[in-house]
């Protein structure tokens, strides 16, 4: 019975050789026989190269190429190596600092790259085209013995999204890649229906896709790079039943099938992974997509049990229920109740996985621990029906004031304004708060209106060059003062990881690059407006200089300081000023603007 899951490859291709394993948009399909005679070829090649069982090989492809790709990883994988996938293009530097990370003997690119050199490198280097049409077609070289390994020894290295620090590389057994095959002498036969997915190559996401492929005999369609305007018409295609997206591609799939006024019947089912769905995703999912089950499923690269939940509209999405392979811990690791907040720890069930050098110390962020449990890093609130709800990643929480600030809650708030499309929520640094809230969003296009959940507050974008100060506006509505964004930025896009992480950290280290104070090229202030509201924030704020984009938030203000503010233009004016009109108009420029449009509308 095969361990192995090359071996597996090799069984579907007898059984089933003209079967579908993968179809990419715009690309082709690989069958099974296809794909079984593309990895000995590319095993064969390896082995010429001088690559040796037990070494790891670094695969570094596009999302586009997964035929490729898929057909090398497999090969390596009959070569008795271990497969590192990375998602390409990435910088030169880059790849080899990851080739060197995991201590990798060779190095194959889906595309020749023009820097690239086996002697900086420091082991062999070869292409996708070389080892997949080189070989000679001599069936001693298409057909060599796949080399035997244990169903113990490593097959394949993760590295993890890294979203708030460096990756770390997971390493999986042969055993954790076949542990779902049936001990039986029947190959499965393969699915008459589809399932569409958008993963990116690199990720645990990614790996799961080729085990599916295998273990169940999943035709996989992969739409990638995603064009959700596609999405409809590869349903129909391809005879698609289910899909499995992340967050991201889910909000985007939903976007364009209320554009095209579609709603596919065919799909039965929609998985969510890599981060929990929110509200406002499951109810768009399950207007899109009406005869589906939506599911949150909650899975780590390091393994563990993991969790699942179906999701219902109008109700708050869960990572899943609570049980004997799952735990919510506080910060002694002792059960929370109901209502707390704490640490959600997966019992790992499975065969055993590990970092591929060891993790240092640490306190939060994914860990393994001693008595054979993992600890998540993700922070999760328990309710009374022992459901999990995710809260935030515990490196996330951002400490204000002496406040813990949830930036998922920041998040969820934005999210239910039709402007927004995208948002991530990140600490930047607070002269007095020592941190603060600030967000980045991805606002909809003119020509692609957001779904308005509840038409009975119809709200938009009606003043698009100021839409920091009006999305303020619509989290002072809903959260705590001390939730609310000193600052809004708006962006392009979100900076993500290979999975569909938003990259936090960068955004954060992005913001204070671009918003340091600047001295040079101050301009002096126009207008008496413009000189009493500069005189305000030197007075109030204690910092110079003052120009019209100094930022009252950036600069050490909070809530209290926005009523001594107001006060002082009182003040100086001898006219009303709301503390509100700062908050909504925290630069100098915007405010004394504000100001002047609101006094010349009060003018005699």
């Amino acid at each position: 019975m095969p361990g192995l899951l090359h071996d597996v490859l090799a069984r579907r291709a007898a059984a089933h050789p003209a079967a579908p394993a993968f179809t990419v948009d715009g690309v082709g399909t690989l069958d099974y026989l296809s794909w079984h005679l593309g990895a000995r070829r590319v095993a064969a090649g390896l082995a010429a190269l001088g690559a040796r069982p037990g070494q790891r090989v670094v695969l570094a492809f596009e999302d586009g190429d997964w035929i490729r790709f898929a057909t090398c990883f497999m090969g390596v994988l009959a070569a008795g190596g271990v497969a590192v996938p990375v998602r390409a293009p990435v910088p030169l530097t880059h790849l080899l600092s990851t080739a060197a990370q995991v201590g990798a003997a060779g190095l194959v690119l889906g595309e020749a790259h023009p820097e690239a050199d086996a002697t900086a490198f420091g082991g062999w280097l070869s292409t996708a085209t070389d080892l997949t049409t080189a070989t000679p077609l001599s069936p001693a070289l298409l057909f060599p013995e796949a080399a035997r390994r244990a169903e113990t020894d490593p097959a394949a290295v993760i590295l993890t999204s890294g979203t708030t620090g460096a990756a770390k590389a997971v390493l999986s057994s042969h055993l954790s890649l076949t542990e779902d095959w049936e001990q039986d002498d029947d190959v499965p036969l393969a699915q008459p229906n589809a399932l569409f997915t958008a993963v990116a190559i690199g990720t645990n996401a990614a790996q799961s896709v080729l085990k599916s492929c295998l273990i169940n005999g999943v035709h996989v369609v992969l739409g990638q790079p995603f064009a959700p305007e596609r999405l409809a018409d590869l349903i129909d295609e391809h005879r698609v039943s289910a899909m499995s997206l992340v967050p991201t591609t889910a909000r985007l799939a939903v976007a364009a099938l209320r554009r095209q006024g579609r709603a596919p019947a065919r799909i039965r089912s929609v998985v969510s992974s890599s981060a929990p769905l929110d509200q406002p995703t499951v109810d768009g999912l399950a207007e899109v997509f009406p005869q589906a089950e939506i599911f949150n499923v909650y899975t780590i690269a390091e393994g563990g049990a993991g969790l699942q939940h179906r999701c219902l509209p109008g109700r708050p999405p869960a990572l899943g229920r609570l049980g004997q392979d799952a735990r919510v811990v506080d910060g002694t690791g002792r059960d929370v109740v109901p209502g707390q907040v704490g640490e959600l720890w997966l019992r790992d069930t499975g065969p055993a996985l590990s970092y591929l050098a060891p993790a240092g110390a640490t306190e939060t962020g994914t860990r393994y621990l001693d008595d054979g449990w993992i600890a998540t890093g993700d922070l999760c609130r328990l309710d009374d029906d022992a459901l999990v709800h995710f809260v935030e990643r515990a490196d996330d929480v951002i400490v204000s004031g002496g406040l813990n600030i949830a930036s998922a809650t920041v998040e969820a708030a934005l999210r239910t304004h039709p402007g927004v499309r995208e948002v991530a929520v990140f600490g930047v640094p607070h002269a007095a708060l020592g941190k603060a809230v600030a967000a980045a969003v991805v606002l909809e296009t003119p020509n692609e209106p957001a779904h308005q959940e509840t038409p009975t507050e119809p709200e938009v974008l009606q003043t698009p060059t100021e839409p920091a100060a009006e999305l303020r506006d619509h989290c002072a509505r809903r959260l705590p003062g001390s939730h609310v964004p000193v600052d809004i930025v708006v962006l392009d896009e979100l900076p993500v990881t290979p999975n569909g992480k938003v990259r936090k950290r960068l955004l954060a280290e992005d913001y204070v690059r671009a918003h340091r104070t600047e001295v040079a090229g101050v301009k002096s202030p126009e207008g008496e407006v413009e000189r009493t509201v500069f005189a305000a924030f030197r007075a109030t704020l204690a910092v110079e200089p003052i120009q019209r984009d100094s930022d009252f938030f950036r600069l050490g203000g909070h809530s209290l300081l926005a009523t001594r503010l107001a006060a002082e233009l009182e003040r100086r004016t001898g006219r009303s000023v709301k503390p509100a009109l700062v908050l909504r108009y925290p630069r100098a420029g915007d405010l004394s603007d504000a100001l002047r449009r609101s006094w010349d509308q009060t003018a005699p």
